[in-house]
């Protein structure tokens, strides 16, 4: 017990200085996807822990299951009940996560070097691995958007509940192989995972990491006389459910592979996403602070094997990679275990699914296969080489440098401000970053008015930046339009022909365009500042509505915010009337769009009509909840 004392400090040393680096950017804002799901979210906003206000918030997603992901939605509220929305709370929320995932990675290192050792393994190498392990994850810099963007919860929660699997899985497996029964121990996994799966889809992954785990480092590890229920539960927990989850895949591809609204292809995303894998190599290996951000659309997509040429270069590299590891897994296990682990961890979301190309937090689990090995390398494979001290000088060095930079990237994160400049800095070639940084300046118009020239200066540089990365930025061409209305000026109708082409014929998923920009403009409508000339906003949104790749929310917005530009600024209700009933058609399942239909029904004195869409909403079993407006500004 003497000996693991000095572990035991070092470890708590270690999640110290953790809180110590990330204290500084517990104070920072809300930013972006937060919003929606917390700020604006008026159903995770409860006052009490009762059971009706905690069924408020496991339901207070506006997605359907399991996108709903009602288990994250919870600790929203209770964060809410507890503390109301202080940023600080839920951030701090976060950090506690992190650091119980960091105990985790601790005790899942030291099962991963037991397993592979067997019989020759030595404590204090053991020890050693974990603690180096868990300094390297907790404190490396790819993990702070993860950590202080309170929205990504859904990722630290299912990373917590999947390590918590793969601990008990472990654990049990070597008790088997001591003669001790363990078999519950390894079918605990499965509801574990079942849990993390309430607050984000990941841990379907479940399956695949075991079965890594057993081709790489358990693979010489005994079931002993229970040989028989290992066997049993390899086919329960591990072949059953990935025959299924491939069969799902096939059977549902219709529905799962839709690419409408992204701005690439399937094989496109395809094409691009080993150079993408290789870039996360890099940063978990060498991470630039510049390289680091929420937005990377300036990473170039692959059209073609030669374009860019490196394209086929990382493709050829991620199979030379996975094919050494696999064939290598009986010499070398937790090399094997480390590639296998970051490929699995990212089966998910960088293959086929049509979901954004690059994100940092995609690596929250996939980086523990890749630092044990780091740490691997620098505790025990130097020892053997003999170069233990030019190792333990490089792994010094290199967890200061992953310090400094996580350190650097939380202050970052301490301020709006901050965030938004830093990330346009970083990424001139975003047009998401520069947009978000133009965005604020636009909102400091009003607040500011003396400024107002240095402002709409600013605001238009960042604009124009954004143009200059992606002509067809529609988010950037909404903000020219509103720049010119907070000066008096009407949009030069070049400006107003470019928003509408773009809008008519161009990518208009989540990412190029905020439906919430379309709604701003109908409430600057009924401002007192200059408004659009005649037929300009009407144009805007018949162009928007002519193009059919708006997702049926998307659509349902727009048709929305046309209906309020036609009750309240033209008072045409008939008009309104059209629009109303089309949102209800695009999106059924939104309660609130069945009100609005029902309220202006009622204006109209066609009672009958009223209630009988009532009767419709009700029938249709509406599930999704109202979510707050964005104010004035959100939208540009």
């Amino acid at each position: 017990m003497s000996k693991s004392i000095p572990v035991v400090w070092m470890s708590v040393v270690v999640l110290a200085a953790a809180v110590l680096v990330y204290a500084n950017g517990l104070n920072g804002p809300f930013l972006f996807d937060d919003h929606v799901h917390i700020a604006q979210n008026r159903w995770v906003k409860i006052d009490s822990l009762d059971w009706h206000s905690l069924s408020q918030a496991w339901n207070s997603s506006f997605s359907a299951f399991p996108g709903n992901r009602p288990l994250a939605q919870l600790t929203f509220g209770i964060n809410h009940a507890i503390s109301g929305l202080d940023p600080f709370a839920f951030k701090l929320t976060n950090l506690v996560i992190h650091l119980l995932n960091g105990i985790l990675v601790f005790i899942l290192t030291r099962l991963v070097y037991r397993a592979t050792m067997g019989p020759a393994s030595d404590l204090g190498s053991e020890r050693q691995l974990a603690l180096v392990t868990l300094a390297f994850w907790l404190l490396h810099p790819m993990h702070v958007s993860t950590v202080l963007y309170p929205v990504q919860r859904m990722a630290l929660l299912s990373t917590l509940s999947l390590l918590g699997a793969l601990t008990v899985y472990f654990h049990g497996r070597l008790k088997m192989s001591r003669g001790e029964r363990g078999a519950g121990w390894m079918v605990a996994a499965a509801p574990i995972a079942l849990i993390g799966f309430l607050a984000k889809e990941n841990t379907v992954l479940l399956p695949l990491l075991l079965l890594v785990s057993e081709i790489t480092v358990l693979r010489r590890v005994s079931a002993g006389a229970g040989y028989t229920c290992v066997r049993l539960i390899w086919g329960l927990f591990i072949a059953a459910p990935l025959l299924l989850g491939g069969w799902y895949l096939i059977s549902h591809h219709e529905t799962l592979l839709i690419y409408d609204g992204r701005p690439f292809s399937l094989e496109e995303r395809l094409l691009t996403q080993p150079r993408v894998l290789w870039l996360y190599l890099q940063w978990l290996f060498v991470p630039d602070i510049s390289q680091f951000g929420l937005f990377h659309d300036d990473v170039t997509v692959s059209t073609g094997l030669l374009n860019p040429p490196t394209t086929i270069a990382a493709i050829i590299g991620l199979l030379v990679l996975l094919a050494v590891a696999i064939f290598s897994a009986n010499r070398a296990p937790i090399s094997a275990f480390a590639v296998l682990l970051f490929l699995a961890s990212h089966a998910l979301e960088s293959t086929v699914l049509p979901l954004e190309m690059v994100f940092e937090h995609r690596n929250y689990l996939a980086s523990v296969g890749p630092l044990i090995l780091l740490a691997y390398l620098v505790t025990i494979a130097s020892a053997r080489l003999n170069v233990r001290p030019l190792a333990i000088t490089v792994g010094l060095l290199l967890l200061l440098s992953y310090t400094v930079v996580t350190y650097l990237r939380v202050n970052n994160w301490s301020s709006y401000t901050t965030f938004v400049l830093t990330t346009a800095e970083n990424h001139p070639n975003s047009s998401r970053s520069n947009f978000a940084a133009a965005k604020m300046f636009i909102s400091a118009l009003g607040q500011t008015p003396g400024d107002a020239p240095r402002l709409d200066d600013a605001a238009r540089h960042f604009l124009q930046k954004g143009l200059n990365a992606d002509a067809r930025c529609i988010n950037c061409l909404f903000g020219l339009v509103v720049l010119d209305l907070h000066q008096d000026r009407q949009p030069a109708p070049d400006l107003v022909a470019r928003l509408q082409d773009t809008l008519r014929t161009g990518f208009v998923g989540p990412t190029k365009v905020s439906i919430s920009q379309f709604s701003f403009l109908v409430k600057w409508q009924q401002s007192d500042g200059t408004r659009l000339a005649p037929g300009v906003l009407e144009g805007i949104f018949d162009a928007a509505l002519d193009n059919p790749a708006w997702g049926h929310t998307a659509r349902a917005g727009i048709e929305a915010a046309y209906r309020e530009y036609y009750e309240f600024v033209r008072e045409d209700l008939p008009s309104a009337l059209i629009h109303a009933k089309a949102a209800v058609e695009a999106w059924p399942q939104q309660w609130n769009y069945h009100m609005q239909l029902v309220r202006l029904l009622k204006r109209l004195d066609r009672a009958e009509e009223a209630s009988a869409a009532i009767d419709r909403a009700a029938h249709r079993e509406p599930v999704q909840r109202p979510i707050d407006s964005d104010g004035p500004v959100s939208g540009a």
